[in-house]
């Protein structure tokens, strides 16, 4: 039954999930000081969430009815790091730009688009890792990779951005 296969795997990323909450309650000084902060969270989140689920995709689908050896497995994880840089570089410019004309502070900017950068790469190298590591271990990655990937991939890129926030927050003000 498909509730039985996926329920477990839901409630456990649920509990997971609050991690999310604990990294945006552990950075609320960072948070308070540049509101504008705020504005980009879900965005910084959600493509990494996207890249990931893209990655995963391409996967699962090389994954149906065939087993992959090391050197397609390598070759594979190598080419999603490309797309997931080059994806990063045109993405975090982008937003590098916007954030700036939006804000006018360049620095706001530059966080903003490097955060970017870091979690599309980070985001497509687990939606591409996450379902071969499941297959590996013969856990179905249809069922198991798509809510893992996002729930990781929302705890590591906020955890990114506000880092990366904190470390340059006197500059910013």
């Amino acid at each position: 039954m498909a509730v039985r296969r996926r329920l477990p795997w839901l409630i456990l990323l649920l509990l997971i999930g609050l991690i999310s909450g604990s990294i945006v309650d552990f950075f609320e000084d960072t948070l308070n000081q540049v509101v504008a902060l705020a504005f980009f969270m879900p965005m910084i989140a959600g493509m990494t969430g996207n890249t990931g689920t893209q990655s995963l995709a391409v996967v699962v689908r090389g994954l149906i009815g065939r087993k992959l050896d090391k050197a397609t497995v390598l070759a594979l994880i190598g080419r999603e790091i490309k797309v997931g840089t080059m994806i990063g570089l045109v993405c975090g410019l982008l937003i590098t730009v916007i954030a700036y004309f939006w804000q006018g502070d360049w620095l706001l900017g530059a966080i903003i688009g490097v955060s970017l950068f870091l979690t599309l790469v980070i985001g497509t190298l687990t939606g591409t890792c996450i379902p071969l590591l499941l297959s590996r271990f013969k856990v179905d990655p249809a069922v198991a990779s798509g809510p893992l990937i996002t729930t990781l991939n929302d705890i590591l890129s906020l955890f990114i951005y506000f880092g990366i926030a904190t470390r340059f927050l006197d500059a910013l003000m």
